[in-house]
């Protein structure tokens, strides 16, 4: 049966192919060679001085590292995605619902595993007789539907501006509608089922649990079916997407903008630096050499230098 496929098999595999390919992408970025630093100020981890440079012999005084600031900086950007509400407002107006309906999502999930967990149903629970269910079941309501209104809110703006902008439909290529297309699928799909058919979310609780418990189970609901459906595909895509920004912008942060680590003699940050002057290059110019590391380069430089010099001395 198609839909037992979908609602079980099918879904298992999204789960594992998706958290399998996050964990080997993370890992992957955690692997790759050093990236030259942006050296841009302030930095968040330095406090309300902001730059180690303000100080009269930095060198000399020991590292601030304020974590507490780092962390509001980081919260700021995801929360209320900051960057685009300071630089662009138009598109943080689709922005910012968008990823407030993905981080509701996952504390849709999060609430329907634990209302399987104790066997809650939303539709019969009684304040009376278990407050703590009643919470639950009714939090999982208020949440799940503000996940999937926001977060298709948040994609009808985005594609809208897409289309509407110049300037974003110049840079806009099939990939970005794609991606705008599926996350407004994701979000009506689970709208539609929650609105027409599971308004307590107790189909959706109940397959939860039968997927924890490896027990077969069928969902007759053809929109619940749908819902995981279109579950499934967003989960196998999002690893292999551009998406996975969510897992590159901590290495991009802390590896890029933010990282002011001083090279000292013998350092692993020193170490890590001659390892990647060891690599070949694999692009020229008229200073650079195709298939010499960079330490390389600079004798070859020497050379060309003293050979310019010898032809115009001969003149």
């Amino acid at each position: 049966m198609l839909s037992y496929f979908i609602t079980g098999p099918f879904l298992y595999i999204s789960i594992i192919v998706c958290v399998s390919a996050v964990a080997y992408k993370v890992l992957s970025y955690q692997k790759m060679p050093r990236h030259l630093r942006w050296d841009l100020y302030p930095v968040p981890h330095q406090g309300p001085e902001g730059s180690k440079y303000q100080k009269v012999d930095f060198y000399k005084k020991p590292a601030v590292f304020s974590k507490p600031h780092e962390m509001i900086a980081m919260s700021q950007e995801m929360i209320f995605i900051k960057k685009a509400f300071v630089h662009n407002r138009r598109l943080w107006v689709g922005t910012w619902p968008l990823h407030m309906g993905i981080y509701l999502s996952g504390v849709w999930l999060a609430l329907l595993v634990v209302g399987a967990i104790f066997g809650i149903q939303g539709e019969t629970v009684n304040i009376s007789t278990n407050i703590l269910a009643w919470g639950i079941a009714k939090l999982t309501v208020i949440v799940g539907a503000a996940a999937f209104i926001m977060g298709l809110f948040g994609s009808l703006v985005l594609l809208w501006l897409r289309y509407s902008d110049d300037d974003l439909r110049y840079i806009a290529d099939l990939v970005t509608y794609f991606n705008l297309y599926l996350m407004a699928a994701l979000f009506l799909s689970g709208l539609l089922a929650w609105t027409m058919v599971d308004p307590f979310f107790d189909v959706i609780r109940n397959h939860v649990a039968a997927l924890m418990t490896f027990q077969g189970s069928s969902v007759n609901e053809p929109l619940v079916v749908l819902e995981i459906l279109v579950f499934g595909i967003f989960l196998l895509y999002l690893p292999f997407s551009r998406m996975m920004h969510f897992a590159a912008k901590y290495f991009f942060y802390h590896n890029i903008m933010w990282d002011d680590e001083a090279m000292v003699p013998h350092s692993a940050l020193e170490q890590d630096i001659q390892k990647s002057l060891q690599y070949k290059l694999r692009w020229s110019s008229g200073h650079i050499v195709t298939g010499k590391a960079w330490t390389e380069q600079e004798g070859e430089q020497t050379k060309e230098g003293e050979k310019q010099h010898e032809k115009t001395s001969s003149h």
